[in-house]
């Protein structure tokens, strides 16, 4: 922890004398000097290729940008994750991100297993223009294990040329007028929603009796779903190939469509939609921390966070940022710092049973 807390300032005489009585017992200072000037060694030479796990499509160089200019030539190396259980399970496996990306629900399970770890807030000069609603979501036992990046909703997109809903409700996304034209997101979040829409008080939390309603509620309509997607890509292509009318979707995909010329409408559920937070987080013992910060600080700014919103329609969690389209401000509510949180949106947070959630929904899948 000493070389931790040595990251980021000038590294002092009396710093210099930890690191060497840290390297082992009383006597002899010059050796233990020799193993603390080996140890500064190491603090200062991070090398490059930054390991960063995300979704696919943050890997674009206008996210990023800013790091180049503090470590030029030193472009980041990704790995993609399609959800975090599928994050967990690469890091089960082996993969050792510097830097990773999950939604604000998992900022607990992340920071409980051991593979993540806090971020200094010091060496982050853009977190005093983060929401600090956001920020705070971010921190577990009073440390920082999450900086904020981007927010949105998981709503449901349809088109306004073939798809005329009944009402503003989750119940579009299993309507038997439009079988065989609907996407589902393939993650345990349908359970979540499936509990919205039948009225349980906390559907992140449900009992034994309301879970099997749910999956009931699920199982009895998946005849109606052409697509259970964890790509994007996938189901962006066959949205725009026509094969789909209805999907559980994200800012981004209302975008994507939109600049594709179809007639799309980004639907709001009057049960209220799902809601998230990406989490910046940083991974234990990471080798180079100091260009991991780099690189969350980079993503924090007002340039990335603007490019950010004008491509993909999300909101960024730097306040300062907003985007040219006057349509992504109205459709995504990307002026309303509280458009993510109750009243307006249920927040993706932590399921103390997530782990049967998990097993319901493959069941669902399943059947």
């Amino acid at each position: 922890m000493e070389g931790e807390e040595l990251l980021g300032r000038r590294v002092s005489r009396e710093d210099f004398l930890k690191l060497a009585a840290a390297a082992g017992g009383a006597g002899l200072l010059a050796g233990r000097a020799g193993a603390a000037d080996a140890a500064l060694a190491r603090l200062a030479a991070e090398s490059g290729r930054l390991q960063v796990m995300d979704w696919a499509g943050y890997e674009v160089k206008p996210l990023w940008a800013q790091y180049l200019k503090k470590y030029p030539g030193q472009k980041p190396k990704f790995t993609f994750m399609t959800n975090e259980a599928n994050a967990f399970a690469k890091l089960r496996a082996g993969v050792r991100p510097d830097v990773l990306r999950p939604y604000v629900g998992y900022v607990r399970d992340f920071a409980e297993s051991g593979f993540v770890q806090p971020w200094d807030p010091k060496l982050i000069t853009n977190l005093k223009y983060l929401n600090p609603v956001m920020v705070k979501a971010g921190q577990y036992k009073g440390k920082q294990y999450g900086i904020p990046s981007d927010w949105g909703f998981d709503a449901i997109l349809y088109r306004t040329d073939k798809v005329h809903p009944k009402e503003k409700s989750w119940s579009l996304l299993f309507d038997k007028r439009y079988g065989g034209k609907i996407a589902w997101y393939d993650d345990l979040s349908s359970l979540v929603w499936a509990g919205y829409y039948l009225g349980f008080k906390q559907p992140y939390n449900q009992s034994d009796d309301e879970l099997k309603r749910s999956q009931k509620l699920l199982i009895s309509k998946k005849k109606l779903v052409r697509m259970f997607w964890s790509s994007e890509t996938d189901m962006n292509n066959a949205f725009a190939s026509g094969d789909l009318w209805i999907a559980y979707a994200w800012p981004n995909d209302w975008v994507t469509m939109k600049a594709k010329g179809l007639k799309v409408q980004y639907m709001h559920p009057r049960e209220g939609p799902l809601s998230w937070v990406g989490m910046l987080m940083l991974g234990k013992g990471s080798p180079r921390p100091q260009h991991a910060h780099a690189y969350v600080d980079a993503w924090s700014s007002v340039q990335s966070a603007s490019w950010l919103e004008n491509n993909y329609g999300y909101g960024a969690a730097n306040l300062k940022a907003r985007p040219k389209s006057s349509d992504l401000l109205r459709v995504l509510k990307l002026t309303n710092p509280n458009a993510v949180r109750e009243p307006n949106a249920h927040i993706d947070r932590y399921v103390p049973r997530r782990a049967v959630y998990a097993r319901l929904w493959e069941e669902v899948k399943a059947a």
